[in-house]
């Protein structure tokens, strides 16, 4: 009688070596795919921020040559959304107060300009967009400045 000598090893092996090799292939794959969405939200939340601050800039051109002392009418800029896709809110709040004379007698009204935009990619005609919140692809920035000026246009000190 002679022994039997055991066979197979191999084949148990190279399917180790094949479940191992797929583990690390899926691995790989959903770290590439989360590191492409990272920089997708990182690039479309550094252009909501840039539309957000010319969003502000436009408010401020909008005071600065009215020559008025109250707040524009709060605003829709949707020229940006055909061009960045994003659209824009601006709204503005204004207090006055006097302080100090320019002369015996006369005060010196200042007027605060607070100015808030909001800018966002959702489908809504408004920002922010509360149905677009769960979207993956949805980013909001928001923008606040404040501005003083006097009743003859002039920049506070």
């Amino acid at each position: 009688m002679r022994p039997i000598r055991q066979q197979g090893f191999a084949y148990i092996a190279a399917i180790v070596l094949l479940v191992v090799a797929a583990g690390l292939t899926a691995a790989m794959l959903r770290l590439t795919s989360t590191q492409q969405s990272t920089v997708n939200q990182a690039l479309l939340g550094a252009r909501a921020s840039l539309a957000a601050r010319s969003g502000v800039e436009w408010m401020i051109y909008q005071i600065v040559n009215d020559g008025k002392t109250a707040c524009p009418d709060s605003t829709t800029l949707s020229d940006f959304h055909g061009e960045t896709g994003f659209r824009v809110q601006v709204s503005c709040s204004s207090r006055a107060f006097n302080e100090g004379e320019s002369a015996p007698g006369v005060a010196v009204e200042k007027h605060i300009y607070q100015i808030d935009a909001v800018a966002c990619n959702g489908a809504a005609a408004s920002c922010p967009d509360d149905a677009a919140v769960s979207s993956p692809d949805y980013v909001e920035r928001k923008r606040r400045a404040t501005i003083c000026m006097t009743k003859d246009g002039k920049d506070c000190y």
